[in-house]
């Protein structure tokens, strides 16, 4: 299930039951129903089905969609643990490539010790190591010829049988 639904989803000009709000966006019904009582989605509880507006609905997800981003500095990571965009301790972090255009910039947390990760392209590089001290490592690549085979791997076929032995 989603976390942010789409906002695109839902029918400005139509009104929807809570059973029918939650099938458009895919959630689950008590979702929306915590969305009317808690979270301050306008919803006619006068009366049963509780009728939702369409157009309410769809500025009350494009406004959680709004305050659920988070736009980060050149020289900020954002940190998952603390949920909160931070600069690196010491101001120091690695850049590992991954493709020929982007890799991943690591660095520790001030506040809880982990470590922090974004993804970020190499134009961008230029424009964070003015904020922060980065060093650049080339990615490891994950898979490694070895350079003799295995000396347990047998080359040849053996014939196989398949199902119950036969008698004969």
């Amino acid at each position: 299930m989603p976390k942010h639904p789409s906002p695109q989803r839902v029918k400005r000009h139509q009104i929807y039951t809570v059973w029918e709000a939650a099938e458009a966006v895919g959630v689950h019904r008590q979702t929306v129903i915590r969305w009317i009582k808690d979270k301050g989605l306008s919803a006619d509880t006068s009366q049963r089905p509780w009728l939702i507006e369409g157009r309410e609905f769809k500025a009350f997800l494009e406004e959680r969609r709004v305050r659920g981003k988070c736009r980060l500095l050149p020289g900020q990571i954002f940190c998952l643990p603390c949920r909160s965009p931070k600069n690196p301790e010491g101001r120091i972090a690695e850049f590992h490539l991954k493709t020929s255009t982007t890799g991943a910039l690591i660095g520790i947390c001030p506040d809880c010790g982990r470590l922090m990760h974004r993804f970020v392209g190499r134009a961008d590089l230029d424009q964070i190591r003015a904020q922060l001290d980065v060093t650049i490592s080339k990615a490891v690549p994950r898979l490694v010829e070895p350079d003799e085979p295995n000396e347990t791997v047998t080359l040849k076929q053996e014939a196989r049988t398949h199902g119950k032995a036969q008698r004969q």
